[in-house]
């Protein structure tokens, strides 16, 4: 009789090797030390996966999925903001949960940073979804005249997403939750100022007002959550 698969297993298993994957590298890592790492044997590891290669394909598609759900395009979203202000709340929050998002997961992160040769693959999926994702918010944002007409969506995805992925790693860099909000409200200000019409800086402009009222800190001075 075939033995059947554990599904408790197989969750020990990619646990382990996140772990392992993230301290050893792809390369270096075997799958004994997987299954050291789960207390289980290798035969269990078979029964669950062909090789340490789909393992790692089942981890980084599962984080790619969370992530698809968290970053989508203003298409498949519903009550979207109209009023500027209150939309600019609403991309903050995007980029607070997803940086949430990045940094419980921060080993598969660090995971797909070091994916080489046949892995990466991984990576280009990653990078391809946030970048297109990123274009058609630059697009919404045009549309809805709160973003110079003039920008090409292309490079400016690649401007934010140059300037994301620094934040990403500077973030896999630190021993502790660093203060990711205050980051984000600032490269929010910064590419409001930068890219947005007079309309979508004055919302900005009135919300660090109001925020200075009511709170007696600027917004980068206190969490937004």
């Amino acid at each position: 009789m075939a033995r059947i698969a554990d599904p408790n297993a197989k969750i020990a298993l990619l646990s382990a090797a996140e772990s392992v994957f993230s301290e050893k590298g792809l390369e270096a890592a075997k799958v004994e030390d997987i299954t050291r790492r789960a207390g289980l044997s290798k035969g269990a590891f078979y029964l669950h996966f062909a090789s340490k290669d789909e393992a790692l394909r089942h981890i980084c598609e599962s984080f790619l999925a969370h992530c698809a759900s968290a970053f989508k395009a203003p298409s498949e979203l519903e009550d979207i903001p109209e009023d500027p202000g209150e939309l600019l709340a609403f991309w903050l929050d995007i980029d607070v949960n997803i940086f949430d998002l990045l940094w419980q997961n921060r080993a598969t992160v660090a995971i797909l940073q070091t994916c080489q040769g046949s892995h990466q693959y991984l990576l280009r999926a990653f990078d391809k979804n946030v970048r297109v994702t990123s274009e058609r918010w630059i697009e919404f944002w045009q549309a809805r005249g709160l973003f110079r007409r003039e920008l090409s969506p292309g490079l400016t995805s690649d401007l934010f997403f140059g300037a994301y992925n620094r934040l990403a790693l500077k973030m896999l860099e630190s021993p502790k939750r660093p203060p990711f909000e205050e980051w984000l409200v600032s490269a929010q200000s910064l590419f409001v100022r930068g890219l947005g019409t007079p309309t979508l800086v004055a919302a900005l402009e009135g919300r660090a007002k109001k925020a200075l009222h009511e709170n007696g800190a600027p917004p980068h001075k206190r969490r937004v959550r």
